[in-house]
């Protein structure tokens, strides 16, 4: 298809190169050209954005969206006893329904997830689900028919730490089917792809971690794991191993750059050269971490070693929303209170984390909007009031813009929402079938 977006106000290649009243060019799935009164063919789409910021498709690098199921439900917990009371609980009713054949949940959280994010300009999430061997097809199924770009993260532990026994796998089993999953669905050149997702360090044993360096080398996936996210489980790292969260995954092998270490809220020095050796990409939650007080990740100083860094909402659980707008102005206000010098962490700097910053964590050539880079392309409207003045387009896109800014959205070059609707799927459908099978899990 070939899709024409025409005379952008402004046009956010990447946060240091902004253009003004240009047009982008769209041939199948790639960015063809950028530039002024560009020629189009008679069955070119023209998108007029006019009025519009055109911009690089939000990445939400890092989620569980299984947890749609409980917007809303949780306040005032910490980490382990939210988990216990809260997430386990819904986990464990969602294994006995997969066990009873019903396969549909996984499809429809999948799907609304999928349209909220589009809904706020976000063109690919990572999703660390439960039990993901069972549930990746119906996660799959919703991403291939609404159109979404998403990475299908297998979670894998095999030690109890605080977690119930009911989420382990049997290591040689679980190893194999992971592998024949691989094999049968893992296309590293398609918009939907496979990773791999060790829970968290003290939920996994030395070996687990080595398998799991060796298999995404040996296929080359990604690889994503909680780290650092709590005084708790470092302290209990230290006290147990001697070593740092950190530093136990460095000893494993899976420091590299296939990695992305989500939350890095309780990192010392050496674990930061550590990441930054690695080329190690971290991913950010800030609402997750400040809603279930685990603390504040020490982003200018990660900065200032070279870190890479992304941003991601966790799961609605945790955060209640998939808004990356509203991620990004959370991650800005909080890298100013921890830190004396207001300057340190920018709008650019965050604006970069939601988009380049999250494709590096997913592994795919989106982020940047330049010729032969991957069409993942957001408008986003600029005429309301909260909007206007525009003084400094990145200041705007971070501080004000909300998710109902956003008009247009293009995923591999396609138009998957024109005009606030989505063209994909019927929503409203959707949406009832959810409501009801959310209502009866819930209860």
């Amino acid at each position: 298809m070939n899709i024409c977006i025409s005379n952008a106000d402004y046009l956010v290649r990447d946060t240091d190169r902004i253009e003004r009243g240009v047009d982008l060019l769209i041939n199948n799935n790639k960015i063809v050209s950028i530039g002024r009164n560009l020629p189009v063919s008679s069955d070119t789409m023209v998108l007029d954005a006019k009025g519009c910021a055109v911009i690089p498709g939000l990445v939400n690098a890092h989620t569980h969206l299984y947890q749609n199921f409980l917007k809303g439900a949780s306040a005032g917990l910490k980490l382990e006893e939210w988990f216990n009371t809260d997430l386990f609980p819904l986990i464990k009713k969602i294994l006995q329904e997969q066990k009873s054949g019903n396969t549909r949940l996984n499809y429809l959280w999948s799907m609304i997830g999928s349209i909220e994010m589009i809904r706020g300009g976000v063109t690919c999430c990572q999703n660390m689900d439960v039990s993901t061997i069972t549930t990746l097809p119906g996660i799959f199924k919703a991403w291939d028919e609404i159109g979404f770009r998403g990475v299908g993260t297998v979670n894998l532990a095999n030690r109890t730490g605080w977690v119930s026994s009911g989420l382990i796998s049997e290591d040689l089993k679980l190893y194999r089917s992971i592998e024949k999953l691989i094999e049968n669905e893992h296309d590293p050149g398609h918009r939907i792809r496979i990773a791999l997702g060790p829970s968290a360090p003290f939920l996994c044993d030395g070996h687990l971690l080595r398998w799991v360096a060796g298999t995404a080398a040996a296929y080359d996936l990604g690889v994503q794991i909680h780290v650092s996210e709590t005084v708790e489980e470092v302290e209990s790292s230290l006290k147990e191993r001697g070593v740092t969260p950190v530093g136990r995954l460095a000893a494993a092998g899976l420091l590299s750059e296939r990695l992305s270490a989500v939350h890095c809220v309780r990192v010392n020095q050496e674990d930061i050269s550590l990441l930054r050796n690695g080329n190690v990409v971290v991913v950010s939650c800030p609402k997750s971490n400040m809603k279930l007080g685990s603390g504040i990740m020490p982003w200018s100083t990660l900065k200032e070693n070279g870190l890479r860094i992304a941003l991601g909402s966790d799961g609605c659980a945790s955060n209640d929303l998939l808004d990356m707008w509203e991620e990004m102005r959370s991650a800005a206000f909080v890298a100013s209170l921890n830190s004396s010098d207001l300057s340190k962490v920018s709008p650019s700097d965050v604006f970069r984390a939601a988009t380049a910053g999250g494709a590096a964590a997913c592994r795919f050539s989106t982020g940047i909007l330049d010729p032969g880079m991957l069409a993942d392309v957001v408008l986003v409207d600029l005429q309301a009031p909260h909007v206007r003045p525009v003084h400094n387009i990145l200041n705007t896109l971070v501080y004000c813009v909300r998710a109902s800014d956003v008009k247009d959205v293009i995923i591999d070059g396609n138009v998957v929402m024109l005009n606030r609707i989505i063209t994909t799927v019927d929503e409203s459908l959707l949406m009832e079938e959810f409501e009801q099978a959310a209502n009866k899990l819930y209860q």
